[in-house]
C-alpha cells in the first residue's frame, strides 16, 4: 500500500524530523516524491499530472529510440514467422493499438484535459486510427494515408519536443504510438506485400491539407497546439501564414521522398 507521510507532534514542518526529507530540497533524479517531501508510490508517480518534458538526446530519448529500433529489427528478422502467424500478429496489433488509445485518452480524462489537448488531431493519433481501420478491414486507402502521414513520426521520434520521460505513462504512450505508426507500413509490406503508390500519395497530400486547415482552426478556437502550429519546435521566427505554407510544401517533399525510398527498398528487397 502506498501511503503519504503525515507529520507527527514534534516533527519540524520543513525538515520532517530525523530521517525525513527536507521539503526545501529538490528531489534527486529518480526520487518518487511529491512536492513538499511527501512520498508517492511508483504507480502514482507513473501517472502523476505534473511532469517536466524529457531532455532531447538524453537517457529517456535514447530509450525510446532503442525501443523502436528493437521492434523494427525483430519485425524484419522474424518476417517469416510473422507470415506464418499472421492472424495472431494482426490481433496483437489491434489489441496494442486499442490499449494505447484507451490509456492515452484515459489519462486526458483523468487530467481534466478538454478540446485543447484531448482531440485526435495530432498526426500520429490519426495514423493509429487509420492503422486500426486497415488491420480490421484491409482497406488500401487507410494504409496509404497512414504511411504518408506517418512519415512525420520520424521527425517526432528524432526530436520529441515536449514529450514526457520514460517514468511517465504518457511517455510510453508516445513511443508505443509512434512505433505503431512507423512499423505498421513495414509489417504491411513484409507480411502482406502492400506497397505505397502515387495515387496514395495524392490522396494523402489532399488529406494532409484538409487536416492542416482543421488543426489550425481548432487551435485558434481552443488554444491547442495540434501539429505544433502554436508552440513550434522549429522555425519560430516565421509568421503563422508562412509557417503553414512551409508545412504544406514540406509535406509534399516528405511524401515524395517517402515514395522514392519505398520504391528503392522494394527494388532492393526483390533481388
Amino acid at each position: 500500500m502506498c501511503r503519504e507521510w503525515v507529520p507527527r507532534d514534534g516533527d519540524h514542518p520543513d525538515t520532517g524530523g530525523p530521517g525525513r526529507p527536507n521539503r526545501n530540497e529538490r528531489p534527486a533524479m529518480g526520487d518518487v516524491s511529491a512536492p513538499g517531501g511527501r512520498h508517492t508510490c511508483p504507480v502514482q508517480h507513473f501517472f502523476r499530472h505534473e511532469v517536466d518534458p524529457l531532455v532531447i538526446g538524453g537517457p529517456d530519448h535514447r530509450t525510446y529510440l532503442a525501443f523502436y529500433l528493437t521492434l523494427l529489427v525483430l519485425l524484419v528478422s522474424a518476417r517469416d514467422l510473422a507470415r506464418r502467424r499472421e492472424e495472431l500478429v494482426r490481433r496483437t496489433l489491434v489489441l496494442v493499438s486499442v490499449a494505447q488509445q484507451l490509456v492515452m485518452y484515459g489519462v486526458h480524462l483523468a487530467r481534466g484535459d478538454r478540446w485543447a489537448a484531448a482531440l485526435p488531431l495530432h498526426v500520429c493519433r490519426l495514423c493509429t486510427l487509420l492503422g486500426l481501420v486497415w488491420l480490421l478491414t484491409g482497406e488500401d486507402w487507410a494504409m496509404q494515408v497512414a504511411f504518408y502521414l506517418g512519415l512525420f513520426a520520424y521527425g517526432s521520434l528524432a526530436y520529441p519536443y515536449g514529450i514526457e520521460p520514460r517514468d511517465h505513462v504518457m511517455g510510453w504512450s508516445f513511443v508505443v504510438n509512434h512505433s505503431l505508426t512507423l512499423l505498421l507500413p513495414v509489417y504491411a509490406g513484409v507480411v502482406h506485400g502492400w506497397r505505397p503508390h502515387l495515387r496514395g500519395l495524392g490522396w494523402s497530400y489532399l488529406a494532409f491539407l484538409g487536416y492542416l486547415a482543421v488543426a489550425d482552426r481548432t487551435n485558434r478556437r481552443t488554444g491547442g497546439n495540434y501539429f505544433y502550429l502554436q508552440d513550434r519546435p522549429v522555425l519560430r521566427s516565421l509568421s503563422h501564414r508562412r509557417y503553414l505554407a512551409t508545412a504544406a510544401a514540406g509535406a509534399a517533399g516528405l511524401f515524395g521522398a517517402g515514395y522514392a525510398v519505398s520504391r528503392l527498398w522494394v527494388r532492393e528487397s526483390s533481388r
